[in-house]
C-alpha cells in the first residue's frame, strides 16, 4: 500500500456558477395569478417579509408596478401608518412615483423597463419605511400636530378646521399640511417642521410650490425652537412665515388672517 492511497482524496470543489444560480434562484421568486405577476423581491420589511412588486399590463406592450400598499400596511400594524403615507408622498415627489394612499406604483414602463424598476421601487419601499420610523421614533413632531390641530380648532371656532389636508402647488402635486384654516380672508396652511434636514427640504418645496398659485393661501411653519434650526430657518422662511409653538395665541391668529 502506497503512502498516497492512505491520503483522503478531498471532496471535488462546488461549481462556482450552480452555487451563484441557487443562491439567485432563493433570492427571489414570482407567481403569476388573476392577471398579475407577484414578485418576491430579496429586500425585507422590519418584519422579516420581503417587499412584493407586483406587477400588471397596462396596455400593448405596456406595464404597470404597484407594492398594493404593502408597506403601508405593515406601517399600520407598527402604528404608524399615518407617518408612512406622509413619508410615501414625499417620496414620490422625489422618486417620480405615484402615491395613492400610502401605496407606491410606476406606472407606462416598457417590458426592458421592467427589471430595473421593480428594484427602484422595491428600494424606495425600504426607504420610505425607514423614514417613517425614524420620524415614528421621535413622536414629538407628530404629537405638537394634534396639539396645533386642537389649538387651531379653538382659537377659530366655527371656521372650517382641516386636519392632515391635501393642497395642490402650482406644479399640480398634492401636497399634505397638518391643517387647513379657512378664515374671512382666505385659506391658512399650517405645518409642523423639524430641524432634520430631510424635514426642512420636504418643507421648502412644499411651501415653494403652494407659493406659486394665483392667490396662494397664507403659509405658516410651525416649529417646536427658532434656534434648534441653525443656518436652515431661512430655508423655510423663503416661502413661509415661521411661528414658534409657544407663541400667544394672538401671534397665531394675526398669521392665519394674513392670507
Amino acid at each position: 500500500m502506497t503512502i498516497t492511497s492512505l491520503i483522503a482524496t478531498p471532496p471535488a470543489a462546488p461549481d462556482l456558477d450552480e452555487i451563484a444560480a441557487e443562491i439567485s434562484r432563493g433570492l427571489a421568486s414570482a407567481e403569476v395569478f388573476g392577471g398579475r405577476a407577484y414578485l418576491r423581491t430579496p429586500m425585507l420589511l422590519p418584519s422579516g417579509a420581503s417587499v412584493v412588486v407586483v406587477i400588471e399590463q397596462e396596455g400593448a406592450g405596456r406595464f404597470r408596478i404597484t407594492d398594493l400598499g404593502q408597506g403601508h400596511d405593515e406601517a399600520e400594524t407598527l402604528g404608524f401608518g399615518r407617518i408612512y403615507r406622509r413619508q410615501a408622498e414625499d417620496m414620490a415627489s422625489l422618486q417620480g412615483l405615484t402615491a395613492d394612499q400610502g401605496a407606491l406604483s410606476l406606472v407606462d414602463l416598457g417590458r426592458e423597463e421592467l427589471p430595473g424598476a421593480t428594484m427602484a421601487l422595491a428600494s424606495a419601499i425600504l426607504r420610505t419605511m425607514e423614514r417613517a420610523m425614524l420620524r415614528a421614533a421621535d413622536r414629538r413632531p407628530q404629537t405638537a400636530a394634534d396639539r396645533l390641530i386642537a389649538r387651531l380648532s379653538r382659537l377659530f371656532p366655527g371656521r372650517q378646521i382641516r386636519p392632515e389636508a391635501e393642497v395642490r402647488g402650482a406644479s399640480t402635486h398634492a401636497w399634505q399640511v397638518d391643517a387647513v384654516v379657512e378664515t374671512e380672508r382666505g385659506l391658512a396652511l399650517f405645518d409642523f417642521v423639524s430641524p432634520a434636514p430631510v424635514s426642512v427640504a420636504f418643507a421648502a418645496a412644499k411651501f415653494h410650490d403652494i407659493a406659486l398659485l394665483e392667490n396662494a393661501p397664507a403659509r405658516i411653519a410651525v416649529v417646536r425652537r427658532k434656534d434648534a434650526f441653525g443656518d436652515l430657518l431661512p430655508v423655510v422662511a423663503q416661502a413661509a412665515k415661521i411661528v414658534q409653538e409657544d407663541a400667544a395665541d394672538s401671534t397665531f391668529e394675526s398669521l392665519a388672517r394674513a392670507a
